[in-house]
């Protein structure tokens, strides 16, 4: 049996269930993870703004979620590797200001997504936060400078890699780029751009890419202040690039500032991201 088609069963037998175990793909033979399997990490970069973050409440962890898998590692702001734990995006020790989130960030779909995805005996995965809450995606234009979103996110990715490998991109944002009609033409272009520079400033021109369709709108809020969100909704959803799929985030539960995801909402996205990666993974798109 095929790669392909083995990853196609860990899909089909992946529940979303609640549980810090729960969503845990059955053991698929991903040729780079078990070539691997000597201790190097597989690396994934957390990019994007306060969704990726996190802002799900820290109680909401089950007593499992709160306890390290000394499988997973996390390249921390401070540039210290450790045990992965919520939050990711902690910015105690921040190297990189451009990048901090004091005192907000919480539960994210990173480490949700790591616990999810197949591995092997001896295999480490390895999440690197990048996020900044708020950031547009003008924010993240292309730049070697490391006082930038782009350039500290860059970085900090190839201090990482020195560890193990850059396996693939996690992006959600596009919320802050709903204000006006200017904000929300230009997303795909400044998206496509920016996509295209990492893979070409990491040396992997078919790095695998998931990235997040935002949620629904805030029910509650103004419909003057973020006019567009349905055309950045629109523009996520019809987005066609190589070695990349969009996972939507229409229809998980938000807080109760209606912008933001809660920890279950998180749970269940970290999860369908870790089957999008799969599947990037297991195709032929991206070898």
């Amino acid at each position: 049996m095929t790669f392909a088609k083995l990853a196609a069963a860990a899909l089909i037998l992946l529940p979303l269930g609640s549980g810090a175990g729960a969503g845990r793909m059955s053991p698929a033979p991903d040729p780079v993870r078990r070539a691997r399997a000597d201790g190097a990490m597989e690396i994934y970069l957390l990019m994007g703004q306060s969704n990726m973050s996190g802002r799900g409440d820290m109680a909401d962890l089950s007593d499992a979620e709160r306890r390290p898998d000394r499988a997973i590692r996390l390249y921390g702001n401070d540039g210290i590797w450790r045990d992965a734990l919520d939050p990711l995006d902690d910015a105690s020790g921040q190297i990189d200001p451009v990048s901090a989130d004091p005192d907000t960030a919480a539960v994210g779909p990173g480490l949700f997504f790591a616990r999810a995805l197949p591995r092997v005996p001896g295999a480490r995965i390895g999440l690197v936060p990048c996020a900044k809450g708020g950031s547009r995606i003008d924010a993240w234009r292309p730049a070697a400078a490391r006082d930038t979103l782009y350039g500290s996110c860059l970085a900090r990715a190839r201090e990482a890699a020195k560890s193990g490998r850059i396996a693939g991109i996690l992006w959600y944002q596009g919320e802050s780029d709903t204000g006006t009609r200017e904000e929300a033409d230009r997303w795909p272009a400044d998206f496509t751009t920016m996509v295209a520079a990492v893979r070409r400033d990491l040396a992997a021109p078919r790095l695998p890419l998931v990235f997040v369709g935002i949620a629904d709108r805030p029910p509650t809020e103004d419909p003057g202040k973020r006019p567009y969100w349905a055309q950045v909704q629109s523009t996520q959803a019809g987005l066609k690039l190589p070695c990349a799929q969009m996972v939507s985030a229409a229809g998980l539960p938000l807080k109760s500032d209606g912008l933001h995801l809660t920890t279950p909402g998180q749970r269940r996205l970290g999860v369908a991201l870790a089957r999008a990666m799969v599947r990037l993974r297991s195709g032929p798109r991206c070898r």
